[in-house]
Parts: C-alpha cells; sequence; structure tokens
C-alpha cells in the first residue's frame, strides 16, 4: 500500500487550483492490486484526506494506467471515455481532480504545479 500513498502524496502536495477555490470534495483512488488512497481538495489545495473520509466519488484502474495517466501518457477523461479508468459516484468531482492526478496536463488554467508555489495567503475578513 506504501509505493500508491507514496506516489500519490508526491503529487498532490504543494498543488493548488484556483479554480476550485471554495470546493471540498474527496476522490478515492483503487488500484486493481488492492491499493486504495483517498486525496481531498479544500479550497483549491489538494492533499491526502484523513482516514475514515468519505469520498464522492471512486477513481479505478490499474497502476500502468494511472502510471500512464501521471506521466501524461493519457489524459484522465479520456482513459475513463475509453473504459480504462472505471469511475464509482460523480463524475464533476473526478474532473476536479484531473489537475492533481494529470501533472502532465500541467497548462490547465489556475493550476499550480507541485513544487512552484503554494496557495495564496488567505485574507482574513
Amino acid at each position: 500500500m506504501r509505493r500508491a500513498i507514496d506516489l500519490i502524496q508526491a503529487l498532490v502536495v504543494g498543488r493548488y487550483d484556483a479554480r476550485l477555490r471554495g470546493a471540498r470534495k474527496a476522490c478515492a483512488l483503487a488500484l486493481t492490486d488492492g491499493e486504495r488512497v483517498v486525496v481531498e481538495v479544500d479550497d483549491g489545495s489538494f492533499r491526502l484526506a484523513p482516514e475514515g473520509a468519505s469520498e464522492e466519488c471512486e477513481l479505478s484502474c490499474s497502476l500502468d494506467d494511472f502510471s500512464r495517466i501521471v506521466h501524461g501518457e493519457q489524459n484522465l477523461i479520456t482513459a475513463i471515455m475509453q473504459g480504462r479508468v472505471s469511475v464509482r459516484g460523480d463524475l464533476a468531482v473526478a474532473q476536479m481532480f484531473q489537475s492533481a492526478f494529470c501533472p502532465g496536463d500541467g497548462g490547465a488554467p489556475g493550476a499550480t504545479p507541485r513544487g512552484t508555489s503554494e496557495a495564496p495567503e488567505r485574507r482574513a475578513g
């Protein structure tokens, strides 16, 4: 299980998507080898969800297909349409996670790749 958690944590740490400000959703990634990780977006910032968090959707695929998505060789939405990735739950929530799971699609407006900058400071008020 550690392998999937490490891979996904490396993907989501420091990722921010301004288009998702105000959103709080969770999406599970279930790999066919039995590994399962839940990721959440909270006000545009991605992170691993705490233990017991409930998710609005679950993406299921092989580690090979997920690796192709992560490396930009396969688009997440295209993979869903091809049946390589199955979705249980809210497809709109799955789309929210494209900027976290598909760093190869880094050109998405408002998405900040990991390691470049953190979420903007929030103003009190």
